[in-house]
């Protein structure tokens, strides 16, 4: 999620921002029309979905009804659609982000976490769906009750990078490469958590993913064994 700053970045974000709302009005304009003619094409309403979920990251809560919308609208066509499932649920959190009330926060947040849930029991073997429930709830207040959870997630998720990565993308390699890494760095476990995040980077040292991992290197070099 965007974080605006002060002085000529802070300007630029905001123009980003701006080109990135017109950008988005634009896409989901052209995918409705297209939508339109094709209403049962589940690709196409995933697109749609993922593509207001996107803009919904950004703050924009308008975008998240909206994919919240289509993510339902999938699961009526397709009841079994994992990765559409816990998307619906990742969606459910933003919703909580977006409420003024406390109570409706936390229920929102429970609903969002159930829907995930759900979604992981009826595709336990699934890289993508797990790793969308365990990269939200790592961001989850301490008292949801979640760190179990994601814990879990990322050590299954990262012995499937070390034991069939090859079906793997390595966006995905190298996503769960970064947040084991900082999983095993609060569990006081530095030497693991620089081995992983070594072996992340090794998946391709030159992409943006790699960089944020060479970020936690550097960050965590002079600290020593925990």
């Amino acid at each position: 999620m965007l974080r605006f700053v002060c002085g000529v970045f802070g300007w630029w974000l905001l123009t980003s921002g701006a080109l990135a709302a017109s950008t988005f009005q634009q896409r989901l304009a052209e995918f409705q029309a297209r939508l339109a003619n094709e209403p049962t094409n589940t690709a196409l309403i995933f697109k749609l979905a993922d593509i207001c979920y996107d803009e919904g990251a950004r703050d924009n809560s308008k975008a998240v009804e909206l994919a919240e919308k289509y993510f339902q609208q999938l699961l009526t066509i397709e009841p079994r659609n994992a990765l559409a499932q816990v998307m619906l649920g990742s969606t459910q959190t933003m919703k909580a982000r977006d409420a003024f009330w406390p109570p409706t926060r936390l229920e929102l947040a429970r609903k969002g976490n159930k829907t995930m849930d759900a979604a992981v029991e009826l595709a336990p073997q699934n890289p993508e769906v797990r790793f969308v429930r365990a990269i939200n709830n790592f961001h989850m207040p301490k008292f949801m009750g979640r760190e179990e959870v994601v814990r879990n997630d990322f050590a299954w998720l990262w012995q499937q990078v070390t034991t069939q990565p090859q079906p793997l993308k390595e966006e995905l390699k190298q996503d769960v490469a970064l947040y084991q890494g900082k999983l095993l760095w609060k569990q006081k476990q530095a030497a693991q958590a620089r081995e992983v995040w070594n072996r992340g980077v090794a998946f391709n040292p030159d992409s943006k993913r790699a960089r944020s991992i060479k970020e936690q290197l550097t960050a965590h070099h002079s600290d020593g064994a925990r």
